[in-house]
């Protein structure tokens, strides 16, 4: 399934810095798609490809909820528009 994280971050560099390190620290069951952060780097929007918005949302909340608040949710496929490839789903195939 699809999910959107949305952090408000509170200290930019630090978020920064870490989410560029955990990155490589991603489940193998998750997938980040896609990062749209502001131009002043506090609001950040991710397209994430997990069994779950609350995987997502312990990952990040583990490795980056102490310098931001993120909300995730599954995305309705069915009403969207413009979707990434569902890479895992392509894997499992």
């Amino acid at each position: 399934m699809l999910v959107i994280a949305h952090h408000n971050v509170q200290e930019p560099q630090t978020f920064w810095s870490r989410a560029q390190s955990v990155t490589s620290s991603i489940p193998a069951n998750v997938k980040l798609h896609s990062v749209f952060p502001s131009k002043d780097m506090k609001t950040v929007t991710c397209v994430w490809e997990a069994p779950s918005a609350n995987d997502v949302q312990k990952f990040l909340d583990d490795n980056l909820g102490d310098v931001s608040k993120n909300f995730c949710y599954e995305v309705d496929e069915a009403t969207a528009m413009g979707l990434p490839k569902m890479a895992m789903e392509a894997q499992a195939n």
